[in-house]
């Protein structure tokens, strides 16, 4: 079998790629971007002596 010329016909799937830019397009809030708005919200409470939760919609 020669290796090289099985390369050189390769071509992803379709079905890949869409799962890709499905993936990589994803917006979605993760545990990190959660952490951060707490953070930020207790570093602006503390100024103020209150911590307020706000959900985005």
């Amino acid at each position: 079998m020669d290796f090289e010329a099985e390369l050189a016909k390769f071509q992803p799937s379709l079905d890949i790629e869409q799962a890709e830019d499905a993936i990589y397009g994803n917006n979605t809030t993760d545990v990190t971007d959660l952490l951060q708005s707490i953070l930020t919200g207790a570093k602006v409470g503390s100024e103020n002596n209150t911590v307020e939760w706000v959900e985005e919609s």
